[in-house]
């Protein structure tokens, strides 16, 4: 069973070790990808699409803890030539289901390997996880439109919704009330969630048909005292604040 804080501090660790990387970003996702690892099947039908690949040392993470990941390939990440990249990067990373870093493409992405999946008459769901920034773009919302139209019910978009969009403080009204709506009104099962809440996630998960869109109500650093809530996008923590955080963590 993956335990978020496990991933959480794995993360720390590789993003401490090459001082680069998106702690905050990947903590505020930690619970829901723990759930996902635990809830699905990646290797057979199941696909995750990271729109906001930044955080993909949360995946990296989740991969390690399955034991698909050595200690020695984590300590190449961000290296040139590595499968671990700083973003996804499907041809170096086998168990990678789409390259992603330009933010607002994940949920395109994802509908065509839903579609495909219903094509191919496979059990399958795709999963999405956007930030809050790229939601508001336009293809994020194309997207919206065009699944609800063509009914894709086997697709789930999570919006982590951490308060901050880089270093800009998020518009909770949009969230919270604007694009439920919006994603009600175009055919799409709606829920605003505590993201940090692994029996909810687990919940909406058993919601069918979709598409389901699933706004996680999430804490940026969430899990360390120093980055909590704070305007921490690709902080890399201090010697002495890497430690306080793997016993933060403990």
């Amino acid at each position: 069973m993956i335990k978020a804080n496990d991933l959480r501090k794995t993360v720390l660790r590789m993003v401490y070790a090459k001082n680069s990387g998106h702690i905050s970003s990947c903590f505020s996702i930690a619970e829901l990808v723990a759930t996902l690892y635990n809830e699905c099947n990646f290797d057979t039908n199941d696909k995750l699409i990271l729109s906001k690949g930044h955080a993909v040392p949360i995946l990296y993470a989740a991969m390690y803890a399955q034991g698909r990941l050595t200690d020695q390939q984590l300590d190449t990440f961000r290296e040139v030539d590595s499968q671990l990249q700083g973003h996804p990067d499907m041809v170096r990373c086998k168990y990678i289901h789409a390259t992603t870093g330009s933010l607002g493409q994940g949920l395109s992405i994802a509908i065509g390997h839903a579609m495909g999946m219903k094509l191919k008459k496979s059990p399958g769901t795709a999963y999405c996880i956007i930030g809050d920034g790229e939601a508001q773009e336009g293809q994020c919302m194309e997207a919206l439109f065009y699944a609800g139209k063509q009914k894709v019910d086997n697709l789930t978009c999570f919006v982590d919704f951490n308060g901050y969009q880089s270093d800009i403080i998020t518009d909770t009204n949009f969230y919270v009330n604007t694009l439920p709506k919006i994603a009600d009104s175009l055919g799409w099962i709606t829920s605003v969630i505590d993201g940090h809440d692994i029996h909810g996630i687990q919940r909406v998960l058993r919601i069918i048909p979709g598409p389901r869109l699933i706004i996680l109500r999430t804490i940026k650093g969430k899990g360390l005292s120093f980055l909590e809530g704070k305007n921490c996008h690709g902080y890399v923590p201090t010697k002495e604040e890497y430690e306080l955080g793997l016993k933060e963590l403990a």
